[in-house]
């Protein structure tokens, strides 16, 4: 794996592996409740920090600093050096994101043998592209009505991944709005939330009790 200051790793050796990557939030306590629910379910997850640390406050200085590492060319390299650490396992492993994260976990279907198994997607991602997608099934959790992700995006993702023969499943959360899932963020809703995390460990195949 990359050094350490840019990946958390926790959960089994040995243990099926789990790429998340966070929102535009950065490394959160919600983020990192997630990998400790997917690393206690008997996954390993492989965490990078793509902010080097940072934790915007508002909406304005997350969605600049999203725009400005989306626009860095490390951002990508840092998550196609995970990635080609997990493949290199030679398991089927999982991409799971929230939003941004969604948004670079959708590319990496298109490595492949060499691509994740599984995608999980937080309200966000985007069609797969290149010629080669393997990946098997993508779960989808979204809020209906979400300006961020709209109905159009969605169908577009959906499509875009049963066109390549992967199996699509969407969860919708009615009454949600985005970030939904992230306690700590504007849209958090713990019902929600929790149904959200069964889903989740039962798709990746963890205890979800």
């Amino acid at each position: 794996m990359p050094t350490s200051d840019q990946v958390t790793t926790l959960g089994p050796d040995g243990a099926p592996g789990v790429l998340l990557l966070h929102p535009w939030w950065g490394v959160t306590p919600a983020v990192r409740w997630w990998a400790d629910e997917l690393a206690g379910g008997g996954r390993r997850v492989v965490l990078p920090d793509l902010f080097g640390g940072a934790t915007p406050a508002t909406e304005e200085e997350a969605e600049a600093l999203a725009d400005a590492t989306l626009a860095d060319p490390a951002t990508a390299a840092l998550v196609a050096r995970c990635a080609d650490a997990l493949a290199a396992e030679g398991a089927p492993w999982a991409a799971m994101g929230f939003s941004l994260g969604a948004f670079l976990a959708c590319p990496l279907a298109g490595r492949g043998a060499a691509g994740p198994d599984e995608l999980v997607l937080f309200y966000g991602g985007r069609p797969p592209a290149g010629a080669d997608v393997r990946t098997r099934r993508v779960e989808l959790h979204v809020a209906p009505g979400d300006p961020w992700f709209t109905d159009e995006e969605l169908g577009e993702v959906s499509s875009g991944f049963r066109d390549v023969g992967a199996e699509v499943v969407v969860h919708r959360y009615e009454g949600c709005g985005h970030w939904f899932a992230e306690v700590g963020s504007p849209g958090h809703d713990a019902a929600a939330t929790e149904r959200a995390r069964q889903r989740v460990l039962v798709q990746l195949g963890a205890t979800a009790g």
